[in-house]
């Protein structure tokens, strides 16, 4: 697997750990350390325990940066945004639909009950009271 050697002696350097040090701390041969720098070349545990070592995710070592971390959820800002605003949505949707339901409901049966009411105006022994 293909490394930053220069990152690996810049990293141990700046700690002012000598190879063999770093091979110490690593659980590493001497010589390993030596290829590491030397190639940039390593085995997946090498890399591991490398980059345990010097304190690092194991991608910094190929190069790469650390990933950023993910929220616990695992669901960013954004997204939490848009399902709020989805939820919103639905919610007054549901609304609208019952206050509409309501008025075309209460509209009808009020003037049903106008038509009653007419109707015992006109002719009162018909009306049930």
């Amino acid at each position: 697997m293909k490394i930053d050697a220069n990152r690996i002696r810049t990293l141990r350097e700046a700690r002012g750990w000598s190879q063999e040090h770093l091979a110490d701390v690593a659980g590493l041969s001497p010589r390993t350390v030596q290829r590491l720098e030397a190639e940039g070349k390593a085995s997946h545990e090498s890399r591991m325990a490398v980059a345990a070592a010097l304190g690092i995710e194991p991608g910094q070592l190929a190069g790469r940066e650390a990933a950023p971390a993910r929220p616990a959820s695992g669901i960013g800002a954004a997204d939490r945004i848009k399902i709020t605003l989805w939820i919103v949505s639905i919610v007054l949707a549901v609304i609208m639909f019952q206050l509409v339901a309501g008025y075309v409901l209460g509209k009808s049966a009020g003037l049903r009950d106008n038509r009653i009411n007419e109707a015992c105006k006109a002719e009162p022994a018909s009306c049930r009271r």
